[in-house]
């Protein structure tokens, strides 16, 4: 059966008018092929919806691990612009800026291989005159770890530990991240707001406390069970059903081979015996019923002829970037 296809099965499931698929690549290695979550979707998605017209529901089908903070608040918007009701679909990762998004849906559909994550994010900064990743919790955590783990109230000695921090990490930095701190916040409050039916304050703080602190690792994946039934999403988690589970794992396994995410990079096999070797890859696909766009990267590899070069192969990168398919 075509994509198209099971696209329209999926939708007549799920009650939805569309299903505007959103897939983002996490093949390996990291420093090739991954493609994040990204402001630049938002004129794509404008021209998939002014097309798909205002609707009672549309469903998002979400894959990513992560991305821009900046850019699910005003994906969600867009889309909520065009629809009563939005629902996200999960086929495997909707991870940090995925699970963003995810909070803004009235509804998100899991299957058992479906996960989201928690939300409090990393970022690089500038230390000592290097780029640092640095986890916005762990800072914190430090903090509270001094004042409740060993015990440290005192204001004096409370100076003293601020002070090692901020030898360690810049106060130009802490305050960078106090801001990042309030704004996860902040967002993920606001898109639970946005609900149809309105969500309790108390279920939001739960849900909002649970994500950004309260699961200690970023890495932790939120299975169905742990989301509906600890965190406190209850009703907002739908399992999917036998027959939506099937297309979601078909739509999935059929983009998963278009971006070849799981295919293993050998540039031997791309290069073969020519000196050179292009890959053309699909780091990112946006469907609906009316258009696809996919974005596009070509990969060039040459074979390194210099034996005091230890790399095999030389690599050229050229975004195409947004392409309507």
């Amino acid at each position: 059966m075509a994509i198209n296809d099971k696209l329209r099965q999926l939708a007549t499931l799920t009650h939805s008018a569309d299903i505007l698929v959103y897939m983002t690549s996490d093949k390996q290695p990291g420093d090739l092929f991954p493609t994040k979550i990204a402001i630049d979707v938002l004129p794509i998605f404008y021209q998939h919806l002014k097309k798909i017209g205002k609707q009672k529901k549309l469903s998002l089908y979400l894959y990513s691990t992560g991305g821009q903070l900046e850019a699910p608040w005003p994906l969600v918007s867009l889309i909520r612009e065009y629809c009563d009701l939005f629902e996200v679909i999960v086929p495997f990762k909707a991870l940090s800026a995925g699970t963003l998004i995810a909070l803004g849906a009235d509804k998100i559909i899991m299957t058992p291989m479906s996960y989201l994550s928690p939300i409090d994010p990393q970022g690089n900064y500038e230390v000592q005159g290097q780029r640092r990743a640095i986890q916005v919790e762990d800072v914190t955590g430090f903090v509270n770890f001094a004042k409740n783990k060993v015990g440290i109230n005192e204001q004096g000695s409370l100076s003293e530990i601020m002070k090692m921090l901020s030898v360690e990490v810049p106060p130009s930095v802490l305050g960078s991240i106090n801001r990042t701190h309030s704004l996860i916040r902040l967002l993920a409050t606001n898109l639970l707001k946005r609900h149809k039916v309105k969500l309790e304050d108390h279920q939001i703080k739960s849900i909002v406390e649970t994500l950004t602190e309260k699961l200690f690792s970023h890495s932790h994946l939120i299975n169905r069970c742990e989301a509906k039934k600890q965190i406190g999403f209850k009703k907002i988690i739908s399992y999917a059903s036998t027959k939506e589970e099937g297309l979601i794992n078909d739509i999935y396994d059929h983009y998963v081979r278009k971006m070849q995410i799981d295919k293993p990079f050998k540039p031997d096999e791309i290069v073969g015996a020519a000196p050179t070797g292009t890959l053309k890859l699909a780091r990112g696909v946006i469907k609906s019923s009316t258009r696809e766009d996919n974005y596009i990267t070509e990969y060039t590899f040459t074979k390194n002829t210099n034996p005091g070069i230890p790399q095999p192969y030389a690599i050229a990168i050229n975004d195409h970037g947004w392409e309507k398919i």
